[in-house]
């Protein structure tokens, strides 16, 4: 069971590590010292993410409501708060993937314009603007994510089905469903 467990972990932490990678390019290459990081970059980090919704509020009953174990709750990915991003995630009550919320101040155009996501398909969650994607690589079939448009930004909605998994669901009609039923906590339009 801890193979499993840190199969599916691994996979999640790959996803959402290529789902952050994209789109905070805030560092150059020559990568500045630690001191320059926290005087430069933290008056817009601390704004930007003043205004990210937290996908960790999420009440418990909704997401309950959902078919997701409430208890099986984590904040950031592995433990790692990545800057401009709030991401919250839960396992599904069978245990065949991982659902993972993503608060961000990027927008669905910053969304299609990254070359580590494919299939974009337009569309409306709720009454909302949205874009269904897929990360490319290893992980296309197994995961699916749909981006909705929120005042500061968007929120990303995934489904990573877990290597283990024994009977998975299609992951883009999953998000679909989960997507559909909590649009309605996010932040008013």
């Amino acid at each position: 069971m801890a193979v499993r467990r840190g199969t599916g972990m691994v996979g999640v932490v790959v996803a959402v590590g290529f789902a952050l990678v994209g789109c905070g390019g805030e560092q150059g290459a020559a990568g500045p010292q630690p001191s320059q990081v926290s005087v430069a970059a933290s008056p817009t980090s601390v704004d930007a993410e003043a205004k990210v919704w937290d996908p960790c509020s999420l009440s418990d009953s909704a997401v309950g409501g959902v078919g997701l174990n409430v208890g099986s709750k984590k904040k950031d990915v592995a433990g790692v708060d990545f800057s401009g991003w709030k991401v919250c995630s839960w396992n599904d009550s069978a245990k065949q993937y991982t659902f993972s919320v993503m608060s961000s101040a990027h927008t669905l155009a910053d969304s299609r314009a990254r070359t580590d996501f494919t299939d974009f398909s337009p569309l409306t969650v709720g009454s909302r603007n949205a874009l269904q994607l897929r990360t490319t690589g290893s992980t296309q079939d197994s995961g699916c994510s749909i981006v909705v448009e929120v005042p500061d930004g968007s929120v990303m909605f995934r489904v990573l089905n877990r290597v283990s998994a024994s009977a998975p669901p299609s992951p883009c009609p999953e998000v679909g469903r989960l997507a559909d039923s909590l649009v309605q906590y996010l932040p008013p339009s």
